[in-house]
């Protein structure tokens, strides 16, 4: 049986740096509104087009971080704040603004 601990937004990029390159599962909200649940990874650099140039997603103080989709084999940028729940090492972490984690 699957385990679910309730996270709150801010606890999110934590767990996501502390990845560490390993896969992790997320579902969130696209730009255009649609659901959507995505398997991916942290720290992959061998897909880099280019190495010089940085992604808004860098920037400091903003809800975005940076993946590599598994499935569509390109990076992404997933939104913090339309995130519903990421599974990562056997774990359901559901986002939840009101917890006090």
């Amino acid at each position: 049986m699957e385990r679910s601990i309730p996270i709150n937004r801010t606890k999110v990029a934590v767990l996501l740096s502390g990845t560490k390159g390993k896969i992790f599962s997320a579902a969130f909200s696209k730009k255009d509104g649609s659901y959507r649940e995505m398997n991916a990874r942290t720290g992959v650099v061998s897909h880099r087009k280019t190495k010089d140039k940085k992604s808004f997603a860098h920037k400091v103080n903003n809800p975005y971080f940076i993946v590599f989709d598994l499935q569509k084999g390109e990076y992404r940028v997933l939104n913090l704040e339309t995130l519903y729940w990421v599974k990562y090492g056997g774990i359901k972490y559901i986002v939840n603004d009101g917890m006090k984690n």
